[in-house]
């Protein structure tokens, strides 16, 4: 079985996406410097681990949001994020 081929986008529609991708970036620069740093170095392995208590440790909405940006901010950049460790372990070692 072969996958169609994708329908090319219209000028409005690929304006909307260079805006979503632009927001997108935006935000991860804003709220995470050093994962940038990390996803732009090409000094750094193509795989890039994450405690999970680095997005969403007090259960909050926009952290998990914010998850889900750097995992495409990181594909963006040609790598890829993994997530590692138990809930709140890392606030339980304070």
């Amino acid at each position: 079985m072969t996958t169609p081929a994708a329908t090319p986008l219209t000028p409005e529609q690929a304006r909307i996406i260079a805006e979503r991708k632009a927001a997108l970036v935006a935000a991860v620069e804003d709220r995470l410097p050093e994962f940038v740093k990390a996803c732009r170095d090409p000094e750094v392995p193509k795989i890039i681990i994450q405690h999970q208590d680095a997005f969403g440790a007090d259960y909050q909405d926009d952290e998990y949001l914010l998850l889900g940006r750097a995992i495409k901010y990181a594909g963006i950049h040609g790598k890829e994020l993994r997530i590692h460790g138990k809930n709140r372990e890392t606030l339980d070692q304070v």
